[in-house]
């Protein structure tokens, strides 16, 4: 792939083709047209002395594979019995161009022979678009072919030039692939290239890049999960880690740049390499009904590998890689993905809206929402404003609390009302890196070690830093790990061993803890759950009811087990009570509500339930597993499925299908009837 200055130096000129500039053209035509010398070496086997619109029309139909080449095919005219009938006279004569320099060079000229002043025009013509490809240059040429050159592919040929320039214009014109502030246009690209490109992003804004190069699309490419080169590697037995540290390799990830933020545009290689991945889409068949005419992530890999001398090429024939195998693979086997985007409201939450859907969806924690509207404020605000207080992140929450209190709700609740959907959470389950070496699978490990560039943290990161990374049960991570947190809690960024810098000011961190909830609960007086915020207000120092002995045993216990550093990062430490009886009937409440429309939505069947139902749930639950709360309560409720399916198989077999469903309580037990039972 050229570029479009020649020289490396300062005074580098910009070079042109017939007075336009070489960067308008698409790479893939220039490589096949040898930047349009294939047109004058034409004209010489026709003994011509200038470069005519017919001599450039062959010079294209020669191109195996072009739209050119298609037209004569479907004909059922070799371009060559084209140049023949030239030579034997029936074409245009040579001529003088119009314009042309008398040396045969410059802006007039092709391979060192003018050309015609129509050529020169359809070349302008063509320029006007703004991006010149196959399609673009033979809708301008087709209707100046000189009147010999017509005569032959009307008279002899028996073609309807009319149908030709139609079929051409009709054609779908390649897709604008950058804006005008030259960043890449996503809407151009179809959701498997738009996951590439995220990617590329990512990781030139880890390593300090201000543009993207074509190294860099390549190793988004590599390392895309579940992306077309890692199942094409899988299928054809080929070792993917290593592939992802040689890509690497080629974007020079040892020399790093502070990490960039903001849109990061393409190089003029890249640009140029992405026009041709349009100009290869717009070619296709009919559209992908999924992804429409839109550039596929195979389009970007056939881009890359189109040019023969080109980076992409070179590197998989140094590896060892059969490209036509390749080339297969991704015709044949592969399927661009097509998974739907998250479900966002249109309008962002008010701060106001975000506290009253945490309250609606805590239960029996109104201490927990009122520490927590503070945060969501701020948070909310600043993201709008895309102003940063800090360069931690958005907010690092510890929260504390007995299993099934409501922790992991609360960061679901959080993304939901800051970025706009339950999806944006990344668990982590602590107790998965307590062993030592498990620092290589929460960073990653550096090149040559297994885990590079499989580390959960900066994965999560780099793929999508603005939603709530959720550390469960944090006290259970080895050490090296909770320093690897606590860099990141000061910081708000970690280094990642591959080379890029991940970045979390964007992000929510919570982490949790069961530390001190026993003793929380033995201090509670028994069974008597509102005495519990007396015990989060002594331990938050907001007034002592009492229990200063609870809350002296779990500041030592917190102190005892994280370092000073560590909590002193902490935004907020948030305390949850346990539930009692009254709050886990409410719970039971959403419980039944969350099952009733999802069996209204897949089944279409009504589900409804007595009071009686509602108490019967959270009575079960609390007189069962009291330690376990809120899961108890979902147990119940899924309990409820079962029946509900069995009633509606039996009244299908029976000839009588039903559309709703009731849950009542009988001889102590629940049980599933029709509505009108």
């Amino acid at each position: 792939m050229r570029s479009n200055r020649r020289g490396g130096g300062e005074g580098d000129v910009e070079t042109d083709i017939l007075g336009v500039p070489e960067q308008v053209f698409d790479s893939g035509l220039l490589v096949a047209t040898r930047r349009f010398e294939t047109a004058s070496a034409v004209a010489r086997e026709l003994g011509a002395h200038t470069v005519e619109v017919a001599h450039t029309l062959i010079a294209l139909a020669r191109i195996d594979g072009g739209r050119a080449c298609g037209l004569f095919a479907r004909q059922g005219i070799p371009p060559d019995v084209l140049a023949a009938g030239l030579l034997g006279g029936g074409g245009p004569a040579a001529g003088t161009a119009a314009g042309a320099s008398g040396n045969g060079r410059g802006a007039g000229a092709l391979g060192g022979l003018p050309v015609t002043a129509d050529l020169r025009a359809g070349f302008a013509a063509a320029a006007d678009t703004g991006y010149v490809d196959e399609r673009a240059l033979l809708a301008e040429l087709l209707p100046r072919l000189e009147p010999g050159a017509v005569d032959l592919l009307v008279g002899y040929g028996r073609v309807d030039l009319d149908a030709w320039r139609a079929e051409v214009a009709a054609a779908r014109p390649a897709a604008e692939v950058c804006r005008a502030d030259g960043s890449i246009d996503e809407a151009a690209f179809a959701p498997g290239a738009r996951r590439v490109l995220a990617m590329m992003v990512a990781e030139a804004s880890g390593l300090g890049r201000r543009q993207c190069g074509i190294a860099m699309l390549l190793h988004a490419l590599a390392t895309t999960p579940g992306g077309l080169l890692e199942q094409a590697f899988l299928f054809l037995r080929r070792d993917v880690r290593a592939l992802r540290e040689q890509t690497i390799a080629l974007t020079g990830a040892r020399v790093r740049g502070p990490a960039v933020s903001g849109p990061i545009p393409p190089d003029e290689p890249l640009r140029q390499t992405l026009r041709r991945a349009a100009t290869f889409a717009a070619s296709g068949p009919d559209p992908d009904p999924d992804t429409g005419a839109r550039i596929t992530e195979r389009d970007l890999l056939a881009a890359l590998l189109d040019t023969p001398s080109g980076l992409a090429a070179a590197f998989f024939r140094d590896i060892g890689l059969d490209l036509e195998r390749l080339r297969r693979f991704a015709d044949t086997y592969y399927r661009e993905p097509t998974e739907p985007e998250p479900d966002r409201p249109d309008t962002p939450m008010s701060p106001e809206e975000a506290v009253r859907r945490l309250r609606a969806g805590l239960i029996g924690q109104e201490s927990v929402v009122e520490r927590l509207a503070f945060h969501v404020e701020l948070i909310k605000r600043s993201l709008a404003r895309g102003f940063r207080p800090d360069d931690r992140p958005r907010a690092a929450l510890l929260l504390c609390g007995p299993s099934g209190s409501g922790k992991t709700m609360t960061a679901r609740l959080l993304a939901e009302v800051v970025y706009g959907s339950q999806d944006d959470v990344l668990v982590f389950e602590m107790g998965q890196f307590s062993a030592r070496e498990s620092i290589n699978n929460f960073i990653g490990a550096p090149p040559g070690y297994v885990g590079f560039g499989e580390g959960k943290l900066t994965n999560g990161l780099r793929d999508n830093p603005r939603r709530v990374f959720l550390f469960d049960e944090v006290e259970k991570a080895d050490a090296r790990v909770l320093d690897a947190l606590l860099r990141l809690l000061d910081e708000g960024r970690i280094g990642d061993p591959a080379g890029p810098v991940r970045e979390a000011h964007d992000a929510v961190v919570i982490l949790t803890t069961n530390l001190g909830a026993i003793h929380s609960a033995a201090e509670a007086v028994e069974d008597d759950v509102d005495s519990v915020d007396n015990l989060i207000g002594s331990i938050l120092a907001e007034g002592s009811t009492g229990h200063t002995a609870a809350s002296a045993r779990l500041r030592r216990t917190m102190e005892g087990f994280f370092r000073p550093e560590f909590l002193n990062r902490v935004d907020e430490v948030i305390l949850y009570s346990p539930f009692g009886p009254t709050e886990l009937r409410g719970i039971a409440e959403n419980g039944l509500t969350r099952l009733a429309a999802r069996l209204r939505d897949q089944l279409g069947v009504a589900l409804t339930w007595t009071d009686e139902a509602a108490d019967h749930i959270a009575t079960v639950a609390w007189r069962g597993r009291p330690e376990e709360a809120a899961r108890g309560v979902n147990r119940c409720v899924t309990a409820v499925v079962p029946g509900v399916l069995r009633l509606l198989d039996e009244a299908d077999a029976a000839g009588r299908p039903i559309g709703a469903v009731r849950v009542r309580v009988v001889a102590g037990a629940l049980v599933v009837g029709g509505a009108d039972d």
